[in-house]
C-alpha cells in the first residue's frame, strides 16, 4: 500500500508540481492567445495543436504510472483538468488568430478562454462558434472534457469509497 501524504512537507512536490502546471498553461495561453494577426494562423495555429496534443499524452502517461497516491493523483488530476486543460486549449485557439479566423465572436483573449471553457464542460451556450480547422479542435476538447471530467468524478468517488468503506 501506498504511503498517503498527510502534511505540508509530504505535499509539497505535488503542490509544486500543480503550480508549474498552472503557471506553464496560463503563460502558454496569454502569449499564444497574443499574437498578431501576421503572426497567427493555421501553421502557428497547427504546431501549437500537436504540442497540446503531445502535453495530453504524456501527462496522461504520467498520472497513469507515476503517481502512485490516489489523493496526489486526484488532486492532480483535478488541478489538470480543471485549470490547465481548457487553458491550453485557448492558447492553441488563440495561436489560430481571430476576426473570426478560428472562433466566430470572439473578440480576444478573455473570448477565447470562455468559449473553452465553454466547450471543455460541453456547456455550449452558443453564442461563439468554432470556423475552419479549430471545429475539429472544438471537438476534440468536448470529448477531452467529457473523459477527463468524468475520470475525475471516477476517482473522486473511488477514493471516497475507499477511505469510508472500512
Amino acid at each position: 500500500m501506498t504511503h498517503e501524504p498527510r502534511t505540508l512537507e509530504e505535499w509539497k512536490s505535488t503542490l509544486i508540481a500543480a503550480l508549474g502546471l498552472v503557471i506553464a498553461s496560463f503563460l502558454a495561453w496569454y502569449g499564444l492567445s497574443r499574437l498578431s494577426d501576421a503572426t497567427a494562423g493555421d501553421t502557428i495555429g497547427t504546431i501549437a495543436a500537436v504540442g497540446l496534443v503531445v502535453w495530453i499524452a504524456s501527462q496522461s502517461w504520467f498520472y497513469m504510472t507515476q503517481v502512485k497516491s490516489p489523493r496526489r493523483l486526484l488532486f492532480l488530476m483535478g488541478v489538470s483538468f480543471i485549470q490547465v486543460v481548457p487553458f491550453l486549449f485557448a492558447a492553441v485557439y488563440g495561436a489560430f488568430g481571430y476576426q473570426d479566423r478560428c472562433v466566430v465572436g470572439a473578440q480576444g483573449p478573455g473570448d477565447i478562454l470562455y468559449f473553452s471553457y465553454v466547450t471543455f464542460t460541453t456547456v455550449g451556450y452558443g453564442d461563439m462558434a468554432p470556423t475552419g480547422l479549430c471545429r475539429g479542435l472544438a471537438v476534440a476538447e468536448a470529448v477531452t472534457g467529457y473523459i477527463l471530467l468524468g475520470m475525475f468524478v471516477a476517482a473522486a468517488v473511488a477514493l471516497y469509497a475507499r477511505n469510508h468503506g472500512k
